[in-house]
């Protein structure tokens, strides 16, 4: 657990966020990949959408639950993401496809 934590840090991750998501909801939690290309951005309403720094715009969004989005998790090959919900629920997703 460690090791991860320590590779992390030497990750190149984008330094400022200078986008913005058209959303009505607010965004409760948010989730970089192991890359630092993609940011999964959790919200109130329960949609997920991933923000693509490459292209500076939203690759996927997911209406994944129906109470606000608690927590969120990347898997290691960064083609999964685990959410978690106040509605008890936690759910995996397929990146590409957003099953």
């Amino acid at each position: 657990m460690n090791l991860e934590l320590l590779e992390s840090f030497g990750q190149n991750y984008p330094e400022e966020f200078d986008g913005a998501l058209d959303s009505i909801s607010l965004a409760a939690t948010c989730a970089f990949n192991r890359r630092g290309t993609l940011l999964a951005v959790g919200c109130n309403d329960g949609r997920i959408f991933i923000w693509d720094f490459l292209t500076r715009g939203i690759a996927k969004s997911i209406s994944a639950h129906v109470f606000p989005v608690c927590s969120l998790s990347w898997s290691r090959n960064c083609k999964k993401l685990l959410s978690a919900s106040t509605d008890h629920n936690v759910c995996i997703w397929d990146v590409l496809s957003g099953e």
